[in-house]
């Protein structure tokens, strides 16, 4: 999967409020990706997200969810956001690690961000048992000279997907536009 950060849509988020679910649409699509930026308390973050799950979330055999990734190094300019080829190398990474994990679980990629040098991926999985273990020699193999980070936590709610990586009302709005052409947002 590869995106583009769009330094325009940075802006501060003011609170963690959501868009009415009125004004939600229902994707049918199984795969409806989108990616925004926002600050962080002064520190920009690119977020990228399948939009199509909050229509199916949560998915019951998917209670599980992993958080992993890499850090990166940028410049300063760059406010700890890769450059191009950076991107394209977490990129691969990514790929490589989501085909490894789908032969341990069943897995689903929701999401990744992006932020103070680290990219890390959301991926709800039907079964945890041994994957942190997969992951460090996959880590050790592929990237050994990277940091790092694994979290595996329940999560059968999606509550991390929902508060976190969806975007809040603010977003929508601010990219309602965007989001009405794309089937995510209703016209007003």
């Amino acid at each position: 999967m590869r995106y583009v950060f769009l330094t325009t849509l940075l802006f501060a988020i003011a609170g963690c409020c959501r868009a009415p679910m009125s004004e939600i649409t229902q994707p049918m699509n199984t795969e409806l990706w989108w990616s925004y930026l926002a600050d962080y308390d002064g520190v920009p973050g690119s977020t990228v997200i399948n939009l199509a799950l909050k229509a199916r979330a949560p998915i019951r055999d998917r209670t599980a969810l992993l958080v992993t990734g890499v850090s990166f190094s940028s410049r300063p300019e760059k406010l700890g956001l890769p450059d191009a080829s950076e991107l394209d190398s977490l990129n691969r990474l990514s790929t490589k690690r989501l085909n490894m994990l789908r032969t341990h679980s069943p897995s689903l990629f929701a999401g990744a961000f992006t932020h103070k040098n680290e990219r890390l991926d959301y991926i709800y999985v039907a079964d945890p048992a041994g994957l942190e273990e997969a992951l460090r020699r996959f880590y050790v193999m592929e990237c050994p000279t990277r940091q790092p980070y694994i979290n595996l936590k329940r999560d059968p709610q999606w509550e991390v997907y929902s508060g976190f990586l969806y975007p809040n009302a603010q977003i929508l709005e601010h990219n309602r536009t965007e989001l009405i052409k794309l089937g995510v947002l209703k016209p007003q």
